[in-house]
């Protein structure tokens, strides 16, 4: 099995084929992910998700059938990637006609009916988005718009909102981000440190608990109080 053969002639496909070929494609899919840049899925654009689909599918029939070379594979995602880059760009410089615009459902508890038809959706639609929000009348939001990603944006009025410890004039303590202190018994003193704990104050956590010692705790996180959740 050479290299010319692999990549620019058709033949039956064994084992090693199959493998090298599939890492071929992993790589290649891999570099224009990079080229492309970061994309979170809940905002790409429908033409980025047609494009990635439709190059990665097409490209991957090519690498397994034994009638066609990947070195067309190669190219086809090549091409891809070069017209998405280009769609990025134009996006970024007129983006209203790569992108949908948002749209406005609800004003000050009004539904507007022209936004409504030309985003495609029913009342009821709208009623269930209103739902999913902890929203259960058209009444108690403010705004809610359609986002040009296909979520839906919610404010609600500060009348129906439920009260806040600032509007009740109630003071709060600053918060930390939840860390993983413990895992699989051990114990991470990076983050002992940053919080600036020790090892008394995990004992006497752990004794809360009826933990005598850390190798018996599989998964422990510090929580934002300052406490520890544990599962043993």
């Amino acid at each position: 099995m050479s290299i010319t053969a692999v990549f620019l002639k058709a033949h039956e496909l064994t084992v090693p084929d199959l493998i090298l070929r599939t890492t071929i494609l992993y790589f290649t899919l891999f570099v224009s992910a990079k080229f492309m840049g970061y994309r979170q899925p809940g905002v790409i654009t429908p033409y980025n998700f047609i494009m990635a689909a439709g190059a990665s599918h097409v490209a991957a029939a090519r690498i397994v059938n034994p009638e066609s070379r990947p070195l067309d594979a190669i190219i086809i995602i090549t091409i891809a990637t070069i017209i998405n880059l280009l769609i990025s760009y134009t996006f970024l410089k007129f983006p209203s006609l790569v992108q949908q615009r948002s749209h406005l459902l609800i004003k000050n508890g009004q539904i507007i009916k022209d936004n409504l038809s030309k985003t495609n959706l029913t009342v009821y639609n709208l009623l269930s988005i209103l739902r999913q929000k902890n929203v259960f009348s058209p009444g108690d939001a403010d705004y809610v718009i359609a986002e040009p990603t296909g979520d839906f944006s919610v404010l609600v009025n500060p009348r129906h909102s439920p009260p806040t410890k600032q509007s009740l004039s109630i003071s709060a303590h600053a918060q930390i981000l939840p860390e993983v202190l413990i895992y699989k018994g051990k114990i991470d003193e990076v983050v002992l440190r940053r919080h600036a704990l020790d090892a008394a104050w995990l004992q006497q956590e752990l004794a809360k608990n009826n933990i005598a010692r850390a190798s018996d705790v599989f998964f422990a996180v510090l929580q934002s109080n300052k406490t520890l959740y544990i599962s043993r």
